[in-house]
């Protein structure tokens, strides 16, 4: 079911995701300029969410956190590289990946 989401763990993983830009003025902070893994991600997660297939409580905890995450970029600029960097984000995916392996037939 999260297959889609899930794939991208390799590239978060393992790839740089964003480069600083330097502050367009003085005392301004960088801000971050992500590479289109990260826009190919954010419109995956986007269409995911308007669907909202889960009904699963862990599942959609899960994806409210990556949708947080991703939102409060919009409001603090530097923030979502942060969940990246720190290897956050793909917690959350290889979480999702979990919930998505069969269960065992006892």
């Amino acid at each position: 079911m999260f297959e889609k989401l899930t794939g991208f763990i390799p590239v978060l993983d393992t790839e740089e995701i964003a480069q600083m830009l330097p502050p367009e003025s003085d005392g301004a902070a960088p801000m971050p300029e992500y590479w289109d893994v990260v826009y190919r991600f954010m419109d995956v997660l986007d269409a995911f969410a308007e669907k909202r297939p889960c009904g699963c409580p862990e599942a959609d905890a899960l994806l409210g956190k990556l949708i947080g995450a991703f939102a409060a970029e919009e409001s603090c600029p530097g923030v979502l590289l942060g969940y990246l960097s720190n290897g956050t984000v793909v917690g959350w995916l290889k979480a999702l990946k979990k919930l998505d392996k069969p269960k065992k037939k006892q």
